[in-house]
């Protein structure tokens, strides 16, 4: 069978980017690690390794939020103490070269989790952390020091919308030692810190109903919340639509898209040199009523040999499949990270991967698949650039 890769006689200059926007996908794509990495993947076999993994160290969550995407899921497993310290190391050996900690559970509730950070950040593995926010202060100083970026997941404004989207076990909110947290790393952090705001509503609507809404929302606290991530000291607030638990973007009523975009607008406002307002990369699709279905032709999915997801109940090909038997590529429970990865079960899903068939929800890595592939073609040539951003 041929090999395809990236022509390296398209490589025709190496430049370093000055302020390279992180949100600028071609270029993240082009920087020398990424391009070498392609270089080196036989696609008919697959990759040797991932650059990047999504890590949920476990399943654990001290928040009991009611529309979790990840409700069937929480609460069952975690890495051992001895095996994640071991896991770690093979990530490391492998050539991981960033990490991003997630869930599937609250990543800060690992109990080694100190050691995990400080053992990535010592081996020049770049981190990044999704989180409630509520245990950061048990490790202040290391996240500050460690983290390229952390978000925090809020979804609210106030602290009674708060407990009420994301209550703790007690069904009580603790929105004030989140914001707490969130101001004492925003003084000592050194990479970025944003504020996650989804849109949230209750109920399921149909998109041509106009009717006034009656359920209830956090749209109306979007330019509140926006303005308390800016005096917090964030770096960015960002604001992404809501998902049902396959993935699929859940359609909105037409009048709360209508305030929620000029709300959106309002916070905008609110930008200058240090603060951003960001929308994440499908919202426009529910903010303007598309369907929730987005066509894929191409039958191969090129960022799954780049990336993955490895949790305490196996490893799978990306998040949109977090807990999907038939999408399991692997468990690193009782297996080394390059055997999995190199592994029979792997070769198996791959094989049958299939993103027109599989992949038909708003998927975050489309855009970055249709890049890969005109790169993988030769179609356009590679300017190759410095690295600078291994979270592709």
């Amino acid at each position: 069978m041929s090999q395809e890769n990236v022509s390296k006689s398209t490589t025709v200059e190496v430049t370093r980017p000055v302020g390279a926007d992180p949100l600028n996908l071609k270029l993240k794509l082009s920087q020398r690690s990424i391009v070498r990495h392609l270089q080196g993947i036989d696609w008919d076999k697959g990759s040797k390794s991932p650059l990047v993994v999504e890590f949920d160290p476990t399943t654990a969550c001290n928040l009991a939020c009611p529309d979790c995407i990840s409700r069937d899921l929480l609460n069952q497993k975690l890495f051992t103490r001895d095996r994640i310290k071991e896991l770690v190391k093979e990530m490391v050996d492998a050539g991981v070269k960033a990490v991003v900690l997630i869930g599937g559970g609250e990543p800060m509730a690992h109990p080694e989790i100190g050691w995990v950070i400080e053992y990535f950040y010592k081996n020049n593995v770049r981190l990044g952390l999704t989180t409630n926010g509520l245990l950061i202060d048990k490790h202040m100083d290391l996240v500050a020091q460690a983290m390229s970026w952390t978000r925090v997941s809020m979804d609210a404004g106030t602290t009674g919308t708060f407990g009420r989207i994301r209550p703790n076990h007690a069904n009580k909110s603790e929105f004030d030692k989140a914001v707490q947290n969130m101001r004492t790393l925003a003084k000592v952090k050194k990479g970025k810190l944003g504020y996650s705001f989804m849109i949230y509503s209750e109920g399921k609507f149909d998109p041509s109903d106009t009717s006034p809404h009656g359920n209830f929302s956090n749209i109306p606290e979007i330019v509140t919340a926006a303005k308390l991530a800016k005096d917090i000291g964030c770096d960015y607030f960002e604001i992404k639509p809501m998902y049902d638990i396959h993935h699929y973007s859940i359609p909105q009523q037409r009048e709360l898209m209508k305030e929620a975009k000029k709300l959106i607008a309002e916070a905008a406002r609110l930008e200058d040199d240090k603060f951003r307002v960001l929308q994440a990369t499908k919202l426009h699709a529910v903010l303007d009523g598309e369907p929730n279905i987005e066509p894929k032709d191409y039958t191969r999915c090129a960022v799954s040999q780049l990336r993955t997801l490895v949790t305490p109940s196996g490893v799978y090909v990306c998040p949109y499949f977090r807990g999907r038997p038939d999408k399991r590529i692997g468990d690193v429970n009782n297996t080394s990270f390059q055997e999995m990865w190199n592994g029979p079960e792997r070769a198996k899903v791959m094989e049958k991967l299939d993103p027109s068939v599989d992949c038909r929800m708003h998927c975050i890595r489309h855009d970055s698949n249709l890049i890969l592939e005109d790169m993988i073609a030769g179609h356009t040539p590679i300017r190759e650039v410095d690295d600078f951003d291994f979270f592709i």
